[in-house]
């Protein structure tokens, strides 16, 4: 509109060239020109805002400007996307994914509709949502009413290819906010994948036993027991009841057999025996200790318990033994022991940012893992780092890591690069990555914790100005980002191989140094644990973690169901031998056949 005012005041003053006067002057000698000037300029702006077009009003009845029937793959179909609940982002790309598949859909709703598309809402709801959106009144089951659908329907009938059947469970039903235990229990989907799994759920009792049960049996060798457990617990999450009595899980999945005597045990007795003794037993709390350090898996842990290791100064007789990774775990492992907060993830993600982008200043960073899922604490800090020209990332994370660890943010570090070699079928992550322990200065320096040391337990270092905290920064591709960014949202961090490192540094108050550890001789690791990293030819050890359970089960839905491989670079289909590309989750989801889940919906 400046721009309007200057032409018509130039148009005002054209006939007076050699008067040089101020305007203020000019005001002041000639109101007969100031009203002139004034009635000019309010016939521009008149006519300037005409050929502006008035914001559109929201339509009621048929919308003109579908597309035709012929252009239509499916012209007695026509979808509309309810938005509440839903947003108007993740309605946008339902759209653009329906008009792919040859769907038509409306923006507003009409009479052409014949189906309408909505996430977590009851019918009653829809059906008020649109009165109030359109004026128009529907009468649920009326002649004149579309299908009311649950978004399962168009899931469904885009891994399908086409419109899917309309049967009564796709239909939305006027539910009340309480759900039976009956129709839960057996409306409960068999992969976590399918089921909605918040953060906060309401069998946290059980849950926690199970798990418990769960971790004494992986550290036993027992993948079965193990997974039986986590599934038994995963089930129990997703309910939006809390269990009264055993009977209610009679009809669910994973919970029968060894997990049912112990759900029925806790809700009688409110304890379960096998629990408490699997708590209190030497091997449980032993190797809970050992795997704790950074740098241990199981393996090795067994190893050492089977060797008369009990506890960290056990350690000390084979600390000539330890690699650089597991020197640096137990050098920190007070301060790694310690969870890790949002506030102290977000100072370490500004830390992040700030090395990547003095040297690429558009490349994103992501924040993943729990913190993404809603938790307030965890464990170790996850990035994904990517960028829309690959090129850009080409020796970025070794950059920033240098300038990191030269400014002494960084305690301990290990570069793996990207693998070219992983195959199709494989979940195994070949991003480059790099497993890090980062010197986080403390925002109360006046409170700062005491200093690691080698014997955490004896420890009596002078008070320091920084905590230690577990990181692990991850470049994947632009084209790879949204597999990438699922994969390692979890629930709980992907299997890891954490490569040892060949550079510790050993901060202690305010003195530095440097321990070489790249010639470790004196590494003797069983040999199932070490591999060869054809990249910098040095051996590596890898963590045999267990895997986390939504993306476990997200790949077993994929290979079961589907006959896809998912790995965190793509989606492999078997059969057809081709590749489903996706720029975001919502996309994997949706080649999937599977409703989306939040990332707050992810805790399994």
């Amino acid at each position: 509109m400046g721009s309007g005012r200057s032409v018509g005041t130039k148009s005002n003053l054209s006939d007076r060239p050699n008067d040089r006067s101020s305007p203020d002057e000019k005001c002041r000698d000639s109101p007969h020109t100031v009203r002139k000037s004034y009635e000019s300029s309010i016939r521009f702006w008149n006519k300037a805002m005409s050929s502006i077009p008035l914001k559109r009003r929201r339509r009621v009845g048929p919308v003109p400007d579908l597309p035709s029937d012929s252009e239509s793959l499916f012209p007695d179909v026509c979808l509309f996307f309810v938005e509440r609940r839903m947003g108007s982002a993740r309605r946008k790309f339902l759209t653009g994914l329906a008009q792919k598949k040859g769907f038509r859909v409306t923006p507003e709703f009409s009479d052409q509709v014949t189906h309408v598309v909505s996430e977590q809402n009851s019918c009653s709801e829809v059906l008020l949502w649109i009165e109030r959106q359109s004026g128009r009144q529907l009468q649920p089951g009326g002649t004149e009413t579309p299908y009311i659908l649950d978004i399962s329907w168009f899931t469904e009938s885009m891994s399908l290819g086409k419109p899917l059947k309309v049967e009564p469970r796709h239909c939305l039903g006027d539910s009340s906010s309480s759900v039976s235990s009956d129709k839960a229990t057996q409306e409960t989907p068999s992969y976590a994948c399918q089921r909605r799994t918040p953060l906060h759920h309401h069998n946290k009792e059980i849950v926690d036993a199970l798990q418990i049960l769960a971790l004494s049996a992986s550290f036993q060798g027992s993948e079965a027991r193990y997974l039986g457990f986590t599934r038994a617990a995963s089930v129990l999450k997703c309910l939006p009841f809390t269990l009264q009595s055993a009977e209610e899980v009679k009809d669910l999945q994973f919970c029968g057999g060894h997990s049912k005597t112990v759900i029925q045990e806790i809700l009688e007795d409110r304890v379960c025996r096998e629990v408490e003794m699997v708590k209190n037993s030497e091997h449980y709390q032993s190797m809970k200790v050992l795997t704790g350090i950074f740098g241990v898996g199981i393996r090795t842990a067994d190893k050492w318990y089977r060797d008369g290791i009990r506890s960290l100064s056990d350690l000390n007789e084979i600390e000539g033994k330890l690699t650089g990774e597991q020197k640096a775990g137990l050098l920190h492992y007070t301060d790694l022991q310690q969870p890790v907060t949002r506030d102290e993830a977000e100072r370490v993600e500004q830390l992040v940012k700030g090395a990547l982008q003095s040297f690429v200043p558009d490349v994103q960073v992501t924040m993943t893992g729990g913190f993404r899922r809603g938790k307030q604490e965890g464990h170790d800090v996850d990035f994904l780092i990517t960028h829309p020209n690959e090129e850009a990332l080409n020796g970025l994370l070794r950059k920033a890591v240098a300038w990191l660890d030269s400014k002494g943010s960084i305690l301990y570090h290990h570069i793996k690069g990207r693998s070219h070699n992983f195959a199709r079928s494989s979940t195994m992550d070949g991003h480059e990555t790099c497993y890090a322990i980062f010197a986080l200065p403390n925002a109360c320096p006046e409170k700062s914790p005491d200093a690691g040391t080698i014997q955490p337990d004896l420890d009596k270092s002078p008070p320091r100005n920084w905590k230690a905290v577990r990181v692990d920064l991850v470049v994947a591709p632009y084209s790879e980002y949204s597999y990438a960014l699922l994969g390692w949202t979890g629930s709980k961090s992907p299997t890891k191989n954490r490569p040892i490192g060949n550079t510790c540094r050993d901060i202690i108050g305010s003195r530095q140094k440097f321990v070489n550890l790249s010639n470790q001789s004196n590494d003797r690791s069983p040999p199932d644990e070490k591999c060869r990293d054809s990249g910098n030819r040095m051996n590596t050890r890898v963590i045999r973690l267990p895997a986390l359970h939504f993306e476990r089960e997200l790949r077993r839905f994929s290979l079961q169901v589907k006959k896809m491989s998912l790995n965190s670079h793509g989606l492999f289909d078997i059969e057809k031998k081709c590749h489903y590309p996706a720029t975001s989750e919502e996309e994997i989801f949706a080649h999937l056949g599977l409703l989306y889940l939040t990332p707050s919906e992810r805790n399994a």
